[in-house]
């Protein structure tokens, strides 16, 4: 059984400092910005001009543009080296799209997942070298390639680094370095993601450039890019990462690229300047689709898609990254049970490999099993050659850079994130490393970090459900990471009706019932609670929920999304 924790509410001075703000609303924003004036502001009105900073305080940022300019003036080749996320594919297009309206000689490189995994690596230097080109900006990778920018500067290649993962003790020898997690970084704010960096490195080029080189508000225009890569890295949307996206959102629902329209118009998500896709809606229904391509194939295709500027083929390609989701969807759920069916839960992690699983999806597996177990997940492909690569989803009481830094001796490469990362060792050393990780995480986790809680915003009732409140919401919005979707916990409900629905009746649609009113529920994936429910009458349950809504037939009405529930006791 999930722990369930309430978090208290605002305190009375809160409340009398916003009396022009419901108490509702006041309690979820209490633990979610600063308790002042000026956050609050920024974060109901956040302000392009205000809120942006300038990207001319990355210290490395003027020498970077300048180089740039440099090169396209002696009209040598550059090339961007992309990560295969839709993080990285997003990044990649931003810069393309700037430089090419310079001029600019370009060359793509983003790595083969599978043959070569993340970042930089020699043989692609070698293949650039014999492209003739002159200068390399990674865009949402590079921090860690100490080897491969030894190897390019030895080759003759400039590299400028751009990206958002934790850098090592010691940084690559570049010609310049923007990232904002690097120690003495004077850029303050530290959450950006990888495209989010690219912006900043494309909007300095702007700024920059001749004027006329680009139309009035070019920039602006390359966030709906910037919208897509933040959501699906999943990056804390505060501060500047939702203004951007907040913007971003709005480009979206207008976007000129037409490789975007397809790829929503395959995923069944509106495009429209009257309603603006929501950050759930990219994060669980169109950013997979564009990942698809780099886990089962190239991610070359997905960043054709979102480059090219041709309907017929937009679509092609959009119809291609269907396929590969569907067949992605069915080989992650066949991995995610040969996994557990190896879980011991005595110990506090998972540490699994196999020759068959494909690492293009482990990360996805490993998030399955993280989130159902409570774990840090360790999930790894050992290839013929005896070379192993995989990837982290963790907990956070167990951060993944900082635990595999005690490790760095046992482990060919790695980087990530606290709660995300990848790594590559040989195989030889499997039995060291699951040693030394199960070592790390008995010494560094208790019992009770082991059971899955869910943290509820506000306890309600569901009377005070109503359109007011939805709409109070969903100015609340972009939600995601470090702004979750509010959580409410009503207690003693009136089950009034509950039905399985969907493929394989995976899924409940319940009726809910309190104080003669009726509200509409659907609990995704609960099923098989379906005969408990039903087994006595008069059942009556607690439920953790979001508020959302639903359109039928032109009839739009609200609807309750239950994330758990359980009989109650009350």
């Amino acid at each position: 059984m999930k722990k369930w924790s309430v978090r208290p509410k605002a305190n009375s001075k809160y409340y009398a400092q916003f009396p022009d703000i419901s108490k509702t609303i006041l309690d979820l924003l209490y633990y979610r910005i600063p308790r002042t004036k000026e956050a609050l502001e920024e974060f109901f009105h956040p302000d392009y001009e205000k809120d942006v900073h300038d990207p001319f305080i990355f210290c490395d940022m003027q020498k970077a543009v300048a180089r740039v300019f440099e090169a396209i003036s002696r009209k040598e080749k550059i090339a961007i080296f992309g990560d295969y996320d839709v993080d990285g594919i997003t990044s990649s297009n931003v810069l393309w799209s700037t430089l090419s309206e310079l001029g600019a000689k370009l060359e793509i490189y983003i790595p083969d997942r599978k043959q070569e995994g993340y970042g930089m690596n020699k043989n692609a230097l070698k293949i650039l070298k014999e492209k003739k080109v002159k200068l390399i900006l990674t865009v949402d990778c590079g921090i860690r390639d100490l080897k491969e920018a030894e190897q390019a500067k030895k080759i003759g290649i400039d590299l400028i680094i751009t990206d958002h993962h934790l850098p090592g003790e010691i940084l690559p020898e570049a010609f310049a370095i923007i990232n904002p997690k690097v120690k003495g970084e004077k850029y303050p704010f530290k959450e950006l993601a990888g495209v989010g960096v690219a912006f900043k490195f494309a909007s300095a080029i702007i700024k920059k450039a001749s004027r006329g080189k680009f139309i009035k508000g070019y920039e602006k225009w390359l966030l709906d890019l910037v919208a897509l890569g933040t959501i699906a890295d999943m990056v804390p949307l505060v501060g500047e990462n939702r203004t951007l996206v907040k913007y971003g959102l709005i480009v979206l629902s207008k976007t000129k690229r037409e490789g975007i329209k397809a790829i929503f118009n395959s995923a069944k998500v509106p495009l429209s300047p009257s309603s603006p896709p929501n950050s759930n809606q990219i994060g669980f229904f169109v950013a997979p689709r564009l990942n698809a391509a780099g886990r089962m194939d190239h991610a070359n295709s997905s960043f054709e898609l979102l480059r090219t500027k041709i309907t017929k083929k937009a679509t092609q390609i959009a119809e291609e990254l269907e396929e590969k989701n569907s067949r992605r969807q069915h080989l992650t759920d066949k991995i995610v049970k040969e996994v557990e069916a190896r879980i011991n839960l005595k110990n506090k992690l998972v540490f699994e490999g196999d020759e068959s699983w494909p690492v293009g999806i482990l990360g996805l597996v490993a998030g399955k099993i993280c989130e159902k177990y409570a774990r840090p997940a360790f999930i790894y492909h050992i290839s013929g050659a005896g070379k192993c690569q995989g990837s982290i989803r963790s907990i956070k009481e167990f951060k993944v850079v900082k635990n595999l830094e005690e490790i760095k001796e046992l482990l060919s490469s790695f980087g990530g994130h606290d709660f995300a990362g990848g790594f590559s060792f040989d195989a030889y050393n499997k039995e060291k490393i699951k040693r030394n990780l199960n070592r790390l995480a008995d010494q560094k986790l208790r019992e009770e970090d082991l059971i899955l809680e869910i943290e509820i915003d506000k306890l309600i009732k569901l009377k005070e459900i109503n359109w007011d409140l939805y709409n109070e919401l969903k100015k609340m919005e972009p939600f995601g990471m470090g702004n979750a979707s509010p959580l409410f916990l009503a207690k003693g409900v009136e089950l009034f009706q509950c039905n399985m629905v969907g493929n394989g009746n995976k899924h409940l649609k319940m009726w809910l019932k309190e104080d003669g009113q009726i509200f509409e529920s659907i609990a995704f994936g609960k099923g098989e609670e379906h005969s408990k429910l039903i087994s006595r009458p008069n059942t009556k349950v607690d439920i953790v929920f979001e508020i959302s809504s639903d359109e039928w037939n032109g009839e739009k009405k609200l609807q309750l999304y239950v994330r758990d529930l359980r009989l109650s006791s009350e």
